[in-house]
């Protein structure tokens, strides 16, 4: 099948990962796949499959897309023989406008990656509208793709018929994001965050638990992959001791290596359920800690990490505490994160479920 993934590809984000890794896989399937994307590096999709158009970004989720995109897409798609376009929901503004040129273009797919929001009520409100104009606009493709099985309740309450959607959730490569091997023990527990520098990813947060912990425990580290708006409070720091080490972002590739050499992946987020780089760190046999908000709830069990409330420092603090001072307990938490994500969270299950949503839009 030949498919057009509409996508960002170039972010140090989850939907650019999966994005990356669904044409990875559909292209070891034996599928043609063509790239329509505002992105200047497109690794993974050979450069003459790749069909770029100019976007102004307006904040790191967002962009705002030319609006020739819609006639550049089904002029491209017409003249390729594409059969399905797939769309990344929270990349650009073409998502929103693209199946009003529905009777120009095959049928269209959209996966939708919008989460759950906690947080100060102004911040909730925001999302919320967000969140409505968004499913409005996923409602309007032929099949949708919901990566947390809690999203599907309230597009069936927005009147989407059930046999239209279909969950299927992060994948991981299981052989890149592995356990190491034996590591000498220094007698300092490594903390870990990868992802966005952000209030959503709860990073401040993370920060003034660390360091109150810290204070409390000196065998400890942070480490801190990903960039964004709230680096300042890693910079301004007063972390001359060495305790916090920020390595802004890093090929995809070299996270596996961070993880590997760490004892505790935290993200206390405001924002999302049980995103790809937290299922990544389960991958590699990280006991986690994060928010209870969302699918979190339900797939990230008390044997496998330990959960706390949103904007609750004091409570990320003591969860610290517990796996830094239990060391049997944490190693048993990562054994079973590993097997989990083993037994539920490879892409060649995700990807298989991926087919049969196209053969179902394309009947």
């Amino acid at each position: 099948m030949r498919v057009g993934m509409v996508s960002k590809f170039h972010a140090a984000d989850g939907l650019c990962v999966r994005a990356s890794y669904v044409a990875r896989g559909l292209m070891d399937r034996g599928h043609e796949v063509y790239a329509f994307t505002q992105s200047p590096d497109v690794q993974v999709i050979p450069p003459e499959r790749v069909h770029r158009f100019r976007a102004v970004q307006l904040n790191p989720h967002f962009s705002l897309d030319v609006p020739s995109v819609p006639r550049l897409i089904a002029e491209r798609s017409q003249e390729l023989g594409i059969e399905i376009i797939h769309v990344q929901m929270n990349s650009g503004s073409t998502e929103a406008i693209l199946p009003f040129f529905k009777n120009h273009l095959p049928p269209l797919v959209v996966t939708f990656h919008l989460a759950y929001a906690a947080g100060p009520a102004l911040y909730r409100t925001v999302f919320r509208i967000a969140w409505d104009l968004s499913i409005y606009a996923a409602k309007h493709y032929d099949q949708i793709v919901l990566v947390d099985p809690s999203q599907k309740r309230y597009f069936i309450r927005y009147g989407v018929p059930s046999e239209r959607l279909t969950v299927i959730r992060n994948g991981v490569d299981t052989q890149l994001f592995r356990p190491p091997k034996k590591q000498p023990d220094d007698g300092i527990v490594d903390f870990v965050f990868v992802g966005r520098l952000s209030l959503d990813k709860g990073v401040d947060v993370l920060l003034d638990a660390f360091r109150k912990y810290h204070h409390e425990n000196p065998n400890t580290r942070l480490t801190l992959v990903g960039d964004g708006i709230l680096k300042w409070m890693i910079e301004n720091g007063n972390d001359n001791n060495g305790s916090i080490h920020w390595l802004g972002t890093i090929p995809h590739d070299q996270v596996p290596a961070i993880l590997q050499k760490s004892d505790v992946f935290v993200i206390p987020q405001n924002i999302g359920g049980l995103g790809l780089s937290v299922l990544e760190a389960m991958s590699c046999g990280l006991p986690v800690i994060t928010t209870a908000i969302g699918e979190t709830t339900r797939l990230l069990g008390d044997n496998e990490g330990v959960l706390v409330q949103p904007n609750d420092v004091d409570a990320v603090v003591d969860a610290m505490r517990f796996l830094a001072e239990n060391d049997s307990t944490r190693l048993r938490m990562g054994e079973r994160c590993r097997q989990k994500v083993e037994r539920h969270y490879s892409w060649n299950v995700q990807l298989e479920l991926l087919e049969g949503v196209y053969a179902r839009a394309c009947s």
